[in-house]
């Protein structure tokens, strides 16, 4: 029932004026399926922070799903490095922060890959700005 309500959110969620969502999926042996949601593009100043939600689905899947980060801008760390998305959850917030001396950047393409088991992975990406 859980799956149920929370596809369907997701599905509402897409489907809602203005939010135009996509995801990516992957699926492997005996009906393994990895999903996730594009995330939302994160503007963020100098010094601050900002939480991004990584939505992360699965089918026949009973086992935590890790998450990294790629090419974000120089100065740009993701807060928590080994937080994975754990088997009953299906939203994980990932705190972004840019040190005061962090590169001034507009749109950089960010890769964020979720992996489960037996190489079943998924990336999607999103765009970050660092302003002054």
């Amino acid at each position: 029932m859980k799956s149920f309500l929370v596809l369907s959110g997701f599905a509402l969620a897409c489907v809602l004026p203005g939010l135009g969502c996509s995801s990516t999926s992957a699926s492997g042996s005996n009906g393994k399926k990895l999903s996730m949601l594009k995330p939302v593009n994160q503007t963020l100043k100098r010094g601050d922070t900002n939480k991004v939600a990584i939505t992360v689905w699965r089918e026949s899947i009973s086992s935590d799903v890790s998450v990294r980060f790629e090419n974000l801008p120089q100065g740009v760390k993701v807060i928590e490095q080994d937080k994975k998305v754990k088997d009953s959850d299906y939203i994980v917030n990932y705190t972004l922060f840019a040190a005061n001396d962090a590169g001034l950047v507009s749109g950089q393409i960010v890769h964020v890959t979720a992996e489960g088991p037996d190489g079943l992975a998924v990336t999607e990406s999103l765009e970050v700005t660092v302003k002054e």
